[in-house]
């Protein structure tokens, strides 16, 4: 958990048309927590239940929380592993509907990864990385050159 220091803002006081005056009538404080964890799900439930402080009126501005993924270098190379056996694949059929094979590999390179809410058809050229979510979709792309035979 990191806990900010605590940001005062003056609060001045309006004249007749609305217009801010130089005189102080109080001050707003706020400060930031910032609370990060492996659970999730404790995550998830806290964050529903901070409507309960309001009730009890304790003034909190709550945002969303953000969910992401810390293990993407590991199975990032797992992914583009998969990727590059779904393009030969392709590949392959592609050749041998028109009668002919593919030769060797020419040409590879990454694309983006996807990586979104579960069933999103969000897309990026840039890539895209959902954080609103637990569950995610991930998908590598790999373009991949083959030499026709």
């Amino acid at each position: 958990m990191t806990v900010s220091s605590i940001t005062t803002t003056p609060i001045k006081r309006a004249d007749n048309n609305g217009n801010e005056t130089s005189e102080v009538t109080g001050y707003s404080l706020s400060q930031q927590i910032e609370v990060r964890s492996n659970d999730v799900q404790k995550i998830a439930q806290i964050a529903r239940e901070a409507t309960e402080l309001i009730n009890q009126g304790i003034l909190i501005e709550s945002k969303p929380p953000q969910y992401y993924y810390t293990k993407i270098g590991d199975l990032k190379i797992e992914m583009l592993g998969e990727a590059a056996k779904d393009a030969k694949e392709r590949a392959e059929r592609i050749a041998s509907s028109t009668g002919n094979s593919i030769g060797s590999v020419k040409s590879a390179k990454m694309g983006v990864l996807q990586i979104t809410a579960a069933d999103s058809t969000e897309v990026s050229d840039y890539g895209t990385y959902d954080t609103s979510t637990i569950e995610k979709d991930m998908t590598a792309v790999v373009n991949v050159s083959f030499a026709v035979k």
